[in-house]
């Protein structure tokens, strides 16, 4: 091969491109000055700039008048500068022009080189111009917006400050947040590690690092912070948020704080807390059971040796488990649900002579105790706390019983002592009488009895029929029916591979042939889950329905990632059941919330979890077993939604609210919810607007 061939030509790249073809793909225009004859020349796109056509040549006079007033003066002192021998001769500076013609407003950059004859005198200012309106708008909008947002940090009556960078050199810090550092305006533009070194030995500086790498807030409540005040390290206690600030690209470029002081509420809660332990170390050896249980799972922080006594337990047996953990005997009777209601309400519980099932030396005793629940509130205004009073009343109940008893009885003895002894005589006669009765009814009763024996006979016979009959509908439907289906398909297969071109029209034929017996086949399969969660079963298994909806996501992986769905799944709790009824009960929610989607929006599916008592249940709602609280499991999307008008249809086999041609299905999905939801002895409602997206609670028995 000849090295030397140039295929394109013998002109190198700048020969072969075309001067005026470059300027314009830049947006470019050129224009040329004249010292000598002080006359302008520039090109269309020039004339553009300044708002005028068919002006190839002006006086630069003229040509200035089209120069925003305020600018003016500026233009002219750069042009003076570039004409001047001393400078370098290079003229650069963006202003306005304001549209001669067109009276609009531009923005607009030119820069160029003045050349000089031997006498050091220029002959000739030329250069290129652009429109640069945009890039200055934009900037103005960038710099208005930061001082919106600076005035408003410095007026914030909130400590708030602003760290820019991986190095959060301080931007921004407004008097209050000087306060707390104890500095002045001097720290302004430095990084926050120099400006408080203290803070390297503290977590504070790792985490503002991670808020500006992960874009992830952060925020804490009463958090330790040491800083040097005045010389002096001293501690402080602030409620604070760390916020990820971002640019136009979406990238973190900065990090706020927003901090409250709450050193004097801090100290005066530990003052308060001291007081309390103080005063329970007092109570020790009183004959009163005391102890504290927190808000957070219900879990003993204190118990004195009295009220572990009370309960059968040593108080090591108690302190750091939660209530029904640490007294497994009391769930059912309805303490964790009074003690929720204090932390909710912050209002005090008490009663007397409240009945108590304990085991106690291995066995099941009821005490009698009078109660009290007083609950203590945190700064942050919430019940973190429970303080118990417990008193053993149980002697005295007894005690107070038995003597009502004996003064019943006393009374009961001594106005009828007289007529005993003939009530006793009529009595026993009757009974003979009643004797010779019952032994004839006891003969009617054994003939009856064999009867029913009969007919519970024939009833398990008709039962075990049933049983046989739904199990071959089963075969039947799952191979007798499936089977013909699956020959159409085959044969429809055949057709469209070795005929297609014979068949002609008829493909379409063939086609909707194929359709039909899919969705036959669909109907079919859907009846059989039917059928199967009809039949109740024994559902001993503990089912963890975490492990079931995350089986589900699993087979909907594909969907989930074709339409780009997020899912959010709460911690869901473990209950004995049916898991493959579970699974399909799930499976059907989930599918039909990624079914029924909106166009251009993007699936947000949320799986929530409530714990109800039985009187805070919807009225609507009629579970199928009673239970004193029930497991609410909602299945939230921003579908399409219904009409609730329909909400009694779309629990029944086959209806359904959207055509087949827009969204497939039977109409058997939700239908075999609520058995699956009444077979674990609960129910299955639904709230929802039309575009509004819906949400399908399932109530499960705890």
């Amino acid at each position: 091969m000849n090295d030397d061939v140039n295929p394109l030509g013998l002109k190198s790249l700048t020969e072969r491109l075309d001067l005026n073809f470059v300027l314009q793909a830049a947006g470019l225009g050129v224009w040329e000055l004249d010292p000598q004859t002080n006359q302008v020349d520039w090109d269309d796109r020039c004339q553009r700039l300044f708002g005028v056509t068919n002006t190839d040549s002006l006086s630069y006079e003229q040509a200035v008048r089209h120069i925003h007033p305020d600018d003016l003066g500026r233009v002219q002192e750069a042009v003076q500068h570039a004409l001047t021998a001393q400078a370098d001769g290079r003229y650069d500076i963006t202003h306005r022009t304001l549209g001669a013609e067109d009276n609009q407003l531009r923005w607009v950059r030119f820069w160029g080189q003045a050349y000089f004859g031997e006498e050091g005198k220029a002959y000739r200012l030329a250069g290129v111009a652009q429109d640069v309106t945009e890039q200055v708008l934009a900037r103005q909008q960038v710099e208005e917006r930061e001082r919106r947002f600076q005035s408003l940090i410095e007026q914030a009556p909130v400590a708030t400050s602003l760290f820019v960078g991986r190095d959060l050199v301080i931007s921004i810090a407004n008097e209050p947040m000087l306060q707390f550092w104890g500095k002045g305006n001097g720290v302004l533009g430095k990084p926050l590690a120099e400006v408080l070194p203290e803070l390297r030995e503290q977590p504070f500086l790792t985490i503002l690092d991670n808020v500006y790498t992960t874009g992830k807030p952060y925020q804490a409540v009463a958090d330790r912070c040491e800083l040097i005040i005045d010389g002096e390290l001293r501690t402080f206690y602030f409620n604070f948020t760390y916020q990820p600030i971002f640019d136009e690209q979406e990238q973190v470029y900065g990090v706020m704080n927003m901090a409250v002081d709450v050193t004097d509420q801090v100290l005066a809660q530990q003052l308060v807390k001291e007081s309390q332990v103080q005063l329970l170390s007092l109570f020790e050896q009183s004959p009163v059971g005391i102890a504290i249980i927190s808000e957070e799972n219900l879990t003993y922080q204190m118990a004195n040796p009295f009220y572990g006594a009370l309960v059968g337990r040593r108080p090591e047996q108690l302190v750091g488990k939660p209530l029904l953990e640490a007294l497994p005997e009391l769930a059912g009777q309805g303490f964790d649900l009074l003690l929720r209601e204090v932390i909710e309400t912050g209002v005090p519980f008490s009663a007397n002579e409240v009945a108590v099932d304990l085991v106690r030396n291995d066995r099941l005793d009821r005490i009698y105790v009078d109660l009290l629940y007083q609950p203590r509130i945190d700064i942050k205004g919430i019940v973190s706390e429970i303080l118990v009073v417990a008193t053993d009343v149980t002697q005295q109940v007894m005690v107070r019983r038995k003597i009502e008893d004996s003064e019943e009885r006393y009374r009961t003895l001594s106005g009828e002592l007289e007529q005993e002894v003939q009530r006793r005589t009529e009595e026993l006669m009757a009974a003979n009488e009643e004797l010779a009765a019952t032994n004839e009814e006891l003969a009617s009763t054994n003939d009856e009895y064999a009867r029913l024996n009969d007919e519970l006979g024939e009833a398990n016979e008709l039962f075990s029929r049933s049983n046989q009959n739904l199990e071959q509908f089963a075969y039947i439907a799952s191979h007798d029916l499936q089977e013909p289906l699956r020959k159409v398909q085959q044969f429809g297969d055949l057709l469209q591979a070795e005929y297609s071109q014979q068949l002609g029209e008829g493909r379409l034929y063939v086609e909707r042939m194929q359709a039909a017996a899919n969705r036959m086949s669909t109907l079919i399969r859907d009846l059989l889950n039917f059928s199967r969660v009809s039949m109740r079963q024994e559902m001993v298994e503990s089912v963890s329905l975490t492990d079931v909806v995350n089986t589900v996501l699993t087979d909907l992986e594909l969907v989930i990632q074709e339409k780009g769905a997020v899912v959010r799944v709460e911690p869901l709790p473990v209950i004995e059941g049916d898991q493959s009824q579970l699974e399909q009960l799930f499976q059907n929610l989930l599918s039909n919330a990624l079914k029924f989607t909106q166009p251009g929006r993007v699936p947000q599916i949320d799986v929530r979890l409530e714990t109800l008592s039985a009187f805070r249940l919807p009225p609507s709602v009629k579970p199928a077993r009673l239970a004193s609280s029930y497991y609410r499991i909602d299945v939230v999307d921003n579908g399409i939604g219904f009409d609730e008008k329909y909400l009694d249809r779309i629990f029944q086999v086959f209806q359904r609210l959207h055509n087949k041609r827009d969204y497939a299905g039977t109409g058997i999905g939700l239908a075999i919810c609520e058995k699956v939801a009444v077979n674990h002895g609960g129910a299955i409602t639904a709230a929802s607007e039309p575009g509004q997206g819906a949400t399908f609670s399932v109530f499960l028995p705890v």
